[in-house]
């Protein structure tokens, strides 16, 4: 080749050369430019991505909601099929027994509230498909051992032995009772009789000594063990469970001598309601508890028991036994203190003082099932 010809080409390439340096710099500054919104679009990218995927959890969410509103609303369904005949019967039974009512020139209160504690009750079990169940016992007693269990036995049975009297005496007092037990024994046919907390037995002794058939339950083994020794109907068992498991109209009479104080209100309020089941028409429910209106009673000896939750007064027990539709109810204050009469009997002794201080120291309440119900 020519020299000046391979000249021409060395320029030509040396041009060239030059050219595409300044095409790349041109490059490298569009890329430097143009990097910042690169950057700026992943990251919206990223961000776009993670708002889909936001929107994804909570659609996921309202998609769970939306089914579970659904299942209840398909329960609420149920729940109203199977109810539609409970209160045909129960619109039945209230037009049938206000016309009785009406008959007889009766209140319908009372028949309104054993309406209003007969349908309370099926409902707490309606949605295990039962009509007029038996209800399941609220649960009352924390978990325990074997050996704890009975040592607190133990001690209680010591701590009644010292402290509320021999049992002979227990049934002394408790004689006070038997008119009113024996009435309502007849009225129901003779049916047995149920004593929940029976404790030692002293009262199905002197059930059982005037001809009356009856059993008792109590959770603790060491009294039910004697009372087991004097020959007494008794099963160790929770009383609340015990009752729960009676059939419909079954009993003559249901007994809790000094138990309610012992029970949160809401058992005690459980137990009156049930009562109100078990117990055939005619039937007496009958609850004895310390009278802490008397003031030795509610500041000394009420709490000499420290299994005593609180005071049932006899405002809160009376409007009770009405709700659960006992009628009549009657409440009776018992056993003053031996120094009643003599503080009553002083000249310069006030006699509500007297009253206060050394007057009633049980308290009876006592509701009738009517015989309508």
């Amino acid at each position: 080749m020519k020299p000046l010809k391979r000249l021409e080409r060395y320029l030509s390439a040396i041009f060239t050369l030059g050219r595409i340096k300044g095409l790349a710099k041109d490059a490298q500054r569009g890329v430097e430019q143009i990097a910042p919104r690169v950057d700026h679009l992943e990251n919206r990218a990223a961000q776009i991505e993670r708002d889909l995927g936001a929107m994804q959890t909570s659609l996921d969410a309202r998609q769970s909601h939306l089914e579970d509103a659904d299942g209840r609303m398909h329960r609420l369904f149920e729940w109203t099929h199977r109810h539609e005949n409970l209160a045909e019967e129960l619109v039945a039974d209230y037009r049938r027994e206000s016309t009785i009512l009406k008959r007889t020139g009766q209140s319908d209160s009372a028949l309104l509230s054993r309406m209003f504690s007969d349908l309370s009750r099926r409902l707490d079990a309606a949605p295990k498909g039962q009509g007029a169940p038996k209800s399941a016992a609220p649960k009352t007693a924390l978990p325990s051992t074997d050996g704890f269990d009975l040592f607190k036995d133990s001690f209680y049975h010591r701590l009644e032995n010292q402290f509320r009297g021999a049992p002979e005496e227990i049934a002394r007092r408790l004689k006070v009772y038997l008119p009113d037990v024996e009435a309502a024994w007849l009225r129901t046919g003779k049916l047995p009789a149920m004593d929940i907390g029976c404790g030692r037995g002293e009262w199905l002794g002197l059930l059982e000594t005037h001809g009356i058939a009856g059993f008792g339950i109590d959770t603790n083994a060491v009294q039910i063990e004697e009372a087991k020794e004097a020959g007494l109907d008794v099963r160790l068992g929770d009383a609340l469970q015990g009752l729960a498991d009676q059939d419909d109209n079954s009993l003559s009479v249901i007994t809790a001598h000094h138990l309610i104080e012992h029970l949160p209100f809401d058992a005690v309020a459980w137990i009156t309601r049930e009562a109100g089941r078990v117990l055939a028409p005619g039937g007496l429910l009958l609850f004895e508890t310390p009278n802490t209106r008397n003031v030795l009673v509610g500041a000394t000896t009420f709490h000499t028991d420290p299994t005593h939750l609180k005071p049932m007064p006899e405002q809160v027990m009376g409007v009770l036994f009405e709700t659960a539709g006992f009628d009549p109810v009657d409440i009776r204050g018992l056993n003053p203190h031996e120094r009643f009469n003599e503080f009553l009997g002083k000249p310069d002794f006030n006699d509500e003082l007297a009253f206060l201080m050394f007057g009633p120291q049980d308290l009876a309440i006592l509701g009738t099932k009517p015989k309508d119900a």
